[in-house]
């Protein structure tokens, strides 16, 4: 039955022993970091592979001084690789518990995950499922579709989740500029290293002025490459959080250093000072309109004729 153990004050003296094999004399030199490293990385492996284990069992195993283990295991207990339990055996009886030393969750969070290998694992299974499902037809085309769907639902609704969250963030910015400018930081701030880079805009053309929205670091690099959908979907998810039609440049799943999109704010600034001299127009133009409807109205309640006014001489000459 195992208890954690509420902290432990290894003698001073214990932790002035080298990491040398047993029955070697001590030495007062001190290891070299890479190579407290490397025993680091082999005590951790063994904890894990026969943990709990005590620290005579560490050093018999890794051929280390007393000494020497037990400093490497302080050291990772403090940094949290490690926990300390104690064991209390029936051979020992009543007396002291035995310590045994087991990795931590972080521990094993530093020790890596597979995740990455098990998502490609299974939509290499589901598509491969969605293709003998669909085999009886004999369409190529057909078959590649079904075979990608499942990825891309998958894409969509993983960037559905980014979305979600960052149109909270962008209501209320018009500007195309600020907005990719909050998106790029939308995107450092989820870890994929987000900035921007502004072209051409020395240019008089404003058509040719753009803004390029780039990734430094892509998380999930490895899977976008084996299923492209995956940058599809996110450059999809980039055009509706912009509300803009946007241009895929670069991908890192293709081998680029960076992934590059294509903003053309110039283009979108100069649409919209068309938009606008054309609302003006419109208005300009109803407004004439509703002038000129005034007159003939004018007109039309007063007979449709002019009013003509003569003066006392002329109607003495008409009489």
């Amino acid at each position: 039955m195992y208890s954690t153990a509420s902290g432990s004050a290894v003698p001073e003296a214990e932790h002035r022993g080298e990491d040398q094999p047993l029955g070697a004399a001590s030495g007062s030199t001190d290891a070299f970091p890479e190579a407290e490293s490397t025993t680091r990385q082999r005590v951790l492996q063994l904890v894990v592979e026969e943990g709990p284990i005590s620290a005579a069992a560490l050093g018999s195993a890794l051929s280390l001084t007393a000494a020497a283990v037990r400093r490497h295991l302080d050291a990772m207990t403090e940094q949290g690789l490690l926990e300390v339990k104690n064991v209390t055996t029936r051979r020992r009886g009543a007396g002291r518990p035995s310590r045994r030393y087991v990795v931590s969750q972080r521990g094993q969070r530093s020790l890596g995950d597979d995740y990455l290998r098990l998502v490609k694992t299974a939509l290499s299974m589901l598509e491969s499922t969605d293709l003998s499902a669909s085999g009886a037809s004999s369409d190529t085309a057909s078959l590649n579709s079904a075979g990608s769907d499942t990825a891309r639902g998958l894409a969509r609704e993983y960037f559905a989740g980014f979305q979600r969250r960052w149109e909270e963030e962008l209501a209320g910015i018009a500007d195309l500029d600020q907005r990719t400018e909050k998106l790029s930081q939308l995107f450092s701030e989820d870890g994929f290293a987000g900035f921007t880079r502004l072209v051409g805009r020395d240019n008089p053309l404003l058509a040719m002025q753009s803004t390029q929205l780039c990734q430094g670091h892509c998380p999930i690099r490895e899977i976008a490459a084996a299923h492209p959908v995956f940058c599809e979907e996110e450059t999809n998810m980039i055009s509706r959080l912009l509300d803009v039609d946007v241009r895929r440049l670069s991908t890192q799943a293709a081998g680029a250093h960076v992934c590059t999109t294509h903003v053309p704010v110039g283009r979108e600034k100069l649409a919209a000072e068309q938009r606008a001299r054309a609302a003006a127009s419109a208005k300009a133009a109803q407004q004439i309109s509703a002038g000129v409807g005034v007159t003939n109205e004018s007109r039309i309640s007063s007979g449709g004729r002019k009013r003509i006014v003569i003066s006392p001489r002329q109607q003495e000459r008409l009489s």
